[in-house]
């Protein structure tokens, strides 16, 4: 197996919670890009000091990185969105991918690394699972309003620099103040603190608008897998779950297909119970055998 790049890495924070197991999703996250990736396979996972941690787990990672389970009093403490705004002081890598747990890889993106170091930071552009462009999504009606970029921190690049940093340090003082940073861009207090609009706030406040969207529009991508993004006809506003509306299966290579089309790009697939015992299994005995095979 290719040895991993020190200098580059994906990032991703996992707080357990309500019984949703992201630190399982992180650990299946993990296999999945030692799995179907050539030179970038690492992953460091964020989790609160106190949660237990399988000892089956732990080799999947890079770093392990604990942190106390705090928060600001207006952050749903379902989603924990919070942490966010604290990758870069926590990255080990020199450049980073941030990605969400709820997350696998099937194709090999590594040529995305070369083109994403072109600039300081790269906001992934979210499609729908045929790979096409998400021509409604309800779910960002505010920063649609005021003329926010269509990027995403579900598929995020920054090099440690002073860009990225000054992007970070603005999200974390959004923190002592969301609700006028609300008033300021959109003109009422109360819009519900989000990870992505932090980070699309602060990309405004910063000027780097242009330099986000990256050097090569559509690099990188993600597949955005909330029912209410897919132009499904009848598809409440406010959907999430997408397996009533699809057929989907694994194959024996760990390839997976929906409705016939089989997925290249990484995937959120947002619902918490996707990861059964048995994918995991079958994650775990293919990349034993992969590595039986380095």
């Amino acid at each position: 197996m290719t040895p991993r790049h020190p200098r580059r890495g994906y990032l991703t924070h996992a707080f357990n919670h309500s019984g949703s197991d992201y630190l399982r999703m992180a650990y299946c996250l993990a296999l999945s890009l030692r799995l179907t990736q050539s030179t970038v396979t690492g992953l460091s996972v964020i989790v609160p000091e106190s949660q237990d941690f399988p000892a089956r787990y732990r080799d999947a990672f890079d770093h392990v990185i604990a942190i106390p389970d705090v928060r600001p009093a207006f952050v749903d403490r379902s989603w924990r969105v919070d942490n966010y705004v604290r990758m870069y002081d926590l990255s080990p890598y020199e450049e980073s991918v941030t990605v969400d747990a709820d997350t696998l890889f099937f194709d090999d993106v590594s040529p995305w690394w070369d083109v994403m170091a072109e600039a300081d930071i790269v906001g992934g552009t979210a499609v729908t699972y045929r790979e096409e462009p998400i021509a409604h999504n309800p779910l960002r009606k505010e920063l649609y309003r005021i003329g926010l970029p269509d990027l995403h921190n579900g598929f995020f690049y920054f090099r440690r620099g002073p860009v990225a940093e000054r992007l970070f340090a603005t999200m974390s003082g959004y923190l002592k103040d969301w609700e006028g940073t609300c008033a300021r861009h959109f003109g009422r207090p109360d819009v519900p603190f989000s990870s992505d609009s932090a980070l699309l706030l602060a990309i405004r406040d910063n000027g780097l608008e242009a330099v986000a969207g990256g050097p090569r529009p559509g690099t990188p991508h993600f597949v955005h897998m909330k029912a209410c993004v897919q132009g499904w006809p009848g598809v409440p506003e406010s959907a999430r779950e997408w397996r009533p509306y699809v057929s989907y299966g694994f194959d024996d290579r760990l390839a997976l297909r929906i409705d016939g089309t089989r997925i290249g790009a990484p995937f959120h697939y947002h619902v918490r119970d996707f990861i059964t015992e048995e994918l995991l299994v079958a994650y775990e005995s293919a990349v034993r055998d992969r590595l039986g095979a380095a």
